[in-house]
């Protein structure tokens, strides 16, 4: 079975294809290397992995990285709040754009079944905790809007062509990968600590998020791959959730361990654009999946501080 994976030269691609190898796919990346870098998938090099430099805007790229292929993993993405705001045009060319793109050539290659990496910001505010797939879908910023749209695109090309779809919408997402990505809040925590500078909360530290690591992301993204009997699913999948002030107190414990030194925590103005309280209900992708996290946040974290230190040597 070959699987391809958009954005697989990026932070949750370039693990999700080593996985992908380990567990006997065959694997297509296609990557414009905007964020990722293909240099992170070389040592994976095997006559089982293709690597294409190209972007899913441009359909003869997407032809050479679909053909032949069963499935494809959609993870490529401006995934960020804070660029999506500053560049509101990549954002949609690329997230909406793009997914459109990749739809017609998964159609024009006959691939069975889209896997598309979606978000917790769909959701917006949430009314009711914790968040079903049944619930309302108000993102609050640009980045939730665009993934919105893409999931809807998605099982529009299900209710249209029969493709199996299956929307993955992620937590907060952290842990060491084949490389580390620094924007989310716990590895962005861990570098200020590691460099012996404050701890930066916006607001007072009480909102709750749902954290999952990227090792169990990647066992469900598989999941969805494979998974018989499916045919257009979306699905919540989260892990642990943990106050900011919870993360922060974890962090300044495990970097003090590591360089015996005590890290401060400051607090500025809330973000807007942000829910204040937020935890999943994981009860469908378990039953639909199989699905069961197997990391604990503690050990996530002690994971990245580590990688952290190893990569001031």
């Amino acid at each position: 079975m070959r699987i391809a994976v958009t954005g697989g030269a990026g932070y949750i691609g370039s693990i999700l294809v080593k996985k992908l190898l380990e567990e006997g796919y065959k694997v297509t990346t296609l990557d414009n290397q905007s964020t990722g870098n293909n240099r992170y998938l070389k040592p994976l090099k095997t006559a089982e992995l293709e690597i294409i430099e190209g972007d899913i805007r441009n359909p003869p790229d997407l032809d050479r990285a679909l053909k032949n292929s069963d499935a494809v993993v959609h993870a490529a993405a401006l995934s960020d709040l804070d660029a999506c705001n500053e560049k509101p045009e990549e954002a949609v060319s690329v997230n909406v754009y793009g997914t459109y793109r990749l739809l017609e050539a998964a159609l024009r290659n006959s691939v069975r079944r889209i896997v598309f990496c979606s978000s917790a910001a769909v959701y917006g505010v949430p009314k009711t905790l914790p968040v079903t797939e049944r619930h309302a879908l108000h993102p609050l910023n640009l980045y939730g809007i665009t993934k919105l749209t893409g999931e809807k695109l998605i099982e529009s090309c299900h209710l249209n062509n029969g493709m199996e779809t299956v929307n993955l919408r992620f937590g907060n997402v952290y842990g060491v990968g084949l490389y580390t990505n620094w924007v989310g809040v716990i590895p962005k925590f861990v570098s200020l600590g590691v460099e012996g500078k404050p701890l930066t909360i916006y607001g007072d530290g009480s909102s709750t998020r749902d954290f999952v690591h990227v090792e169990d992301i990647t066992s469900a993204i598989t999941l969805s791959t494979a998974t018989k009997g499916i045919k257009m699913e979306t699905l919540n999948i989260g892990s642990e959730t943990t106050t900011v002030n919870q993360i922060a107190d974890i962090v300044s414990q495990e970097v003090k361990k590591a360089k015996k030194k005590s890290v401060s925590i400051t607090h500025l103005s809330p973000r807007q654009g942000e829910a204040k309280e937020f935890s999943y209900d994981t009860s469908r992708i378990r039953r639909v999946l199989g699905f069961e996290p197997r990391w604990k946040l503690v050990d996530g974290i002690k994971q990245i501080v580590q990688y952290r230190m190893d990569s001031q040597k």
